[in-house]
């Protein structure tokens, strides 16, 4: 069956000029001056709204959360779901979030939209530079969409680099505790990746305080070890602990007293 903008319009909630041109022009026959036309008449009766250049929803509906996702992936061309939201897409959130998270390269401005902040976030250096930055990124369904993702390493590795990109260190810390199984070997190349020694810290003392869990290989916890810090830094910076000495680590009292209590 031919598809017609009526067909597209009806099963595309959020899409995005290109996806609207590409799709009827390959499987719809139409030129893309058509295609454009049929866009503007959409826009004139209000049956689309813009959310910006060259991005939209449709106005007859309310946005579900899988909607708003699908929006955040498509503000940018290299977007990728990242921190709070790929700890939602992978099922580890241990609190609900409205804004969405993105990772790009390009100079996107942050967007509020229905009342959520859409945030957009410049890779760290390490990946930037990666020659194939996509062996950290996955596809995962939500609702319609098929959706890109930061992988689940990658996103326990980013949550505990950026702290304040996911809720703070004990909403983070419960997060990355509820993942049931990492690749270690991979967790251990994407710190190398990005080669920050505090970080590096800071993965070593989760996997360790996680081990059994985990089967974290205590090859990997010594190979983390020998990227640490050479002086005391702080888990979350600026905010005092106790000192991890293995990991030369000040980690906050509270974090370790929600360990010794079980909920790690």
């Amino acid at each position: 069956m031919q598809l017609t903008p009526a067909r597209f319009l009806a099963t595309h909630r959020v899409f995005t000029r290109r996806e609207l041109i590409e799709s009827l022009t390959h499987s719809g026959g139409r030129s893309s001056n058509a295609v454009q036309s049929s866009l503007e008449v959409w826009l004139r009766e209000g049956r689309v709204r813009s959310v910006k250049r060259g991005v939209f929803v449709r106005s007859d509906l309310r946005l579900e959360r899988s909607d708003f996702l699908a929006l955040g992936a498509r503000l940018a061309e290299d977007a990728v779901l990242a921190y709070s939201s790929a700890l939602e897409l992978h099922g580890l959130a241990r609190s609900h979030h409205e804004d969405v998270t993105f990772v790009t390269r390009t100079s996107v401005r942050p967007l509020v939209f229905e009342e959520r902040q859409f945030e957009p976030i410049r890779p760290r250096a390490g990946v930037a530079r990666a020659r194939d930055a996509s062996r950290w990124v996955r596809s995962m369904d939500r609702g319609p969409y098929e959706l890109r993702v930061t992988t689940r390493e990658r996103t326990i590795v980013d949550c505990l680099d950026r702290l304040e990109l996911a809720g703070g260190i004990e909403e983070v810390w419960r997060s990355c505790s509820a993942v049931e199984a990492l690749e270690h070997d991979r967790v251990l190349e994407y710190v190398r990746l990005l080669g920050i020694d505090v970080l590096a810290a800071k993965v070593g003392y989760f996997l360790e305080t996680h081990r059994e869990h985990l089967l974290v290989p205590d090859r990997v916890l010594a190979a983390l070890e020998e990227l640490r810090p050479k002086r005391r830094a702080y888990m979350v910076r600026g905010r005092s602990g106790k000192l991890a000495k293995r990991w030369n680590l000040l980690v906050p009292e509270a974090l370790i007293q929600e360990e010794w209590n079980g909920h790690g």
